[in-house]
């Protein structure tokens, strides 16, 4: 039995990844929602991945697919339509990877931080000066 993990589907939401989680829990199978901090903000700061991963052990990954596909054509509980994963085929054969961010947003992003960073130094550097 490998216990390897492997990403089932990327969530929009870490909201979104543990309610998938707790169906496929409720099935006997073992998923694993790993959410960051910065997760809340739209930006994942540690990989510049976008979405919160759903994993699972790479032998039930079949088996939870199945259980999520019916869990979506047959469940009274969860309003699918009210989810940004409604689109979502479960039955398909393909792990899903994370979507990265642009190149673009990533400069915009290093380019944001040391611009803040910037003014930081500035204002301390500056009222250093004003003591002395």
């Amino acid at each position: 039995m490998s216990k390897d993990l492997v990403t089932l589907t990327t969530a929009p939401s870490e909201f979104e990844a543990n309610l998938l989680a707790i169906v496929l829990r409720d099935h006997n199978i073992e998923a694993f929602v790993f959410a960051s901090s910065s997760s809340g903000l739209g930006v994942s700061l540690s990989s510049g991945t976008i979405g919160v991963p759903l994993q699972v052990r790479a032998d039930d990954i079949a088996e939870a697919r199945r259980i999520l596909a019916s869990n979506k054509r047959d469940s009274i509980d969860i309003d699918w339509d009210e989810l940004e994963l409604a689109g979502k085929d479960f039955s398909e054969t393909v792990v899903h990877k994370p979507m990265t961010m642009r190149l673009p947003a990533k400069i915009a992003f290093i380019v944001t931080a040391l611009v803040l960073l910037a003014g930081i130094a500035i204002a301390l550097a500056s009222s250093i000066m004003s003591i002395f």
